[in-house]
């Protein structure tokens, strides 16, 4: 029995899984470096101020991207079997093509995600403002605290954010080149029995040698004058 595509989805599910749980890694990373951020900011400002950082753009779809990258690595650690073990039962076409289903579905997920969040993290930053009552704080005086905590807003100057946004499309490349390769060895190991060896009667069943010596013994089919 022949694996079609072997050495390159090995690679290709090997490098999926391992940016994959590079891309879960730094995401979770980002949230706790994030909230770790924003209490010592909100600890820093004097005290009976009011402290309100928005970051949902990013928490939202770093959270999106987190779950998807940890999916794909597991889905890819799932289809490890079917690539390094030679039962027909992990080889079938019907179980590949689950596999690329899954590997790709978790891939577009991971897209959907990635996206919007990098595009955040290149153009956008924190919206901080703070209150005393109902006095705004001056924007001025934000930036002096952030400037001595060693913090800003603004995205692209974060490394933990930037990481992340730029890892993960690894996982993406070769989460597509998976899918496509398992859709292409089911593809392959579908028709793999047509061409092995056996015909067709008129009826649609196989026929082999010793059928047709059956019906002719002779060696020839019979011709009738």
């Amino acid at each position: 029995m022949s694996y079609p595509h072997r050495v390159s989805r090995l690679v290709s599910l090997s490098l999926s899984f391992a940016f994959g749980v590079i891309g879960f890694g730094i995401g979770i990373n980002a949230l706790v470096k994030s909230n770790q951020s924003e209490k010592q900011l909100r600890a820093s400002v004097p005290k009976g101020a009011t402290v309100n950082i928005n970051t949902d753009d990013v928490l939202k779809s770093g959270i999106a991207l987190t779950v998807a990258s940890g999916l794909l690595a597991l889905t890819s650690l799932f289809a490890f079997p079917s690539v390094l073990l030679s039962s027909a039962s992990l080889t079938g076409a019907r179980l590949l093509r689950v596999q690329g289903a899954l590997l790709a579905f978790f891939t577009v997920f991971l897209f959907a995600a990635l996206t919007p969040f990098t595009d955040f993290v290149a153009n956008r930053q924190a919206k901080v403002t703070a209150f005393f009552g109902a006095i705004p704080v001056p924007a001025a005086t934000i930036q002096a605290i952030e400037a001595g905590l060693g913090a800003t807003p603004i995205y692209k100057d974060i490394g933990y954010l930037k990481n992340t946004a730029i890892l993960p499309w690894f996982a993406f490349l070769f989460g597509t080149t998976s899918a496509v390769l398992t859709f292409l060895a089911a593809r392959r190991t579908s028709v793999a029995p047509a061409t092995t060896g056996f015909s067709q009667d008129l009826n649609g069943s196989p026929s082999t040698g010793y059928d047709d010596e059956k019906k002719h013994p002779d060696g020839a089919a019979s011709t009738q004058v």
